[in-house]
């Protein structure tokens, strides 16, 4: 593993990369050589640690803590949007060199990944939403708060730990103003107009994004599916990377090609 600092749409971004390849450019199968990894909202790249080291046992993983977020320092001014969260992707996957990756947000991650892929879709070979928000039928930061701490019961004891550490380590203040911006973002208006392919992935005990939703989600995209990964709860990709990671690699081999 390696750690860098990059400077990404005028934010320093601390960024971690894993596993194969390293050049950016596909192999011989033509499947995407590179998986950009974007957390949530108040958690870092930290809480993809199982599935990273899965994942870069074959394809180069690069996971990025996003500006406010783990390594990367709260910046002076206000919170960044979804719009603005998006624009330092798009900063990272140039400023890499990554050919088309597939792109991975989980919960308001999915809302970066999806507003990237509709903004600059060159750079988008395909899209995989775990666990997205915001569900319409609990569309404000309290109704989603208390879904999140039914959810903190069902997940794993070391991966709800983690969890904890990251918020505090957030702060109140940063969380909340990124929250606003949380549940105003209409990720059900935005993803039909993503062109590259779409899956849309919930673990089966996940509150915060119920069944209905993911399905509705995945109808609406142009070229999308729906996955439900039993025993996961909101945060499947830690208490079932190896589910998460099959997911991943069919959509490697689905990913637009340059």
């Amino acid at each position: 593993m390696s750690l860098r600092t990059l400077s990404l749409a005028g934010h320093a971004v601390a960024c971690f990369e894993l596993g194969a390849g390293g050049t950016g450019d596909r192999g011989a199968s033509g499947a995407a050589d590179a998986v950009v990894l974007v957390h949530g909202i108040g958690v870092s790249s930290r809480y993809f640690g199982p599935l990273e080291r899965d994942l870069s046992r074959s394809v180069r993983v690069v996971a990025p803590d996003l500006p406010g977020f783990g390594r990367s320092r709260i910046p002076d001014e206000p919170a960044l949007t979804v719009v603005e969260h998006a624009e330092v992707l798009a900063a990272l996957i140039e400023e890499l060199g990554l050919d088309r990756p597939v792109v991975v947000g989980h919960s308001m991650g999915a809302q970066f990944v999806t507003e990237l892929a509709v903004r600059r879709p060159e750079l988008v070979g395909a899209v995989v939403l775990l666990g997205p928000v915001v569900d319409p039928a609990a569309p404000s930061i309290v109704r989603q708060g208390l879904r999140l701490a039914v959810d903190f019961v069902r997940e794993p004891p070391r991966g709800a730990l983690l969890q904890l550490r990251e918020y505090l380590r957030t702060g109140v203040r940063w969380y909340l103003e990124t929250a606003r911006h949380m549940v105003s973002y209409r990720i059900e208006e935005r993803l039909p107009l993503v062109t590259a392919p779409v899956t849309v992935v919930r673990g089966g005990r996940d509150p915060v994004a119920p069944t209905a939703f993911v399905r509705a989600l995945a109808a609406s995209a142009r070229d999308g599916s729906a996955e439900e990964i039993p025993g996961g709860a909101h945060v499947v990709q830690w208490s079932r990377p190896d589910a998460v990671r099959a997911v991943i690699e069919r959509m490697r081999e689905r990913a637009v090609p340059c």
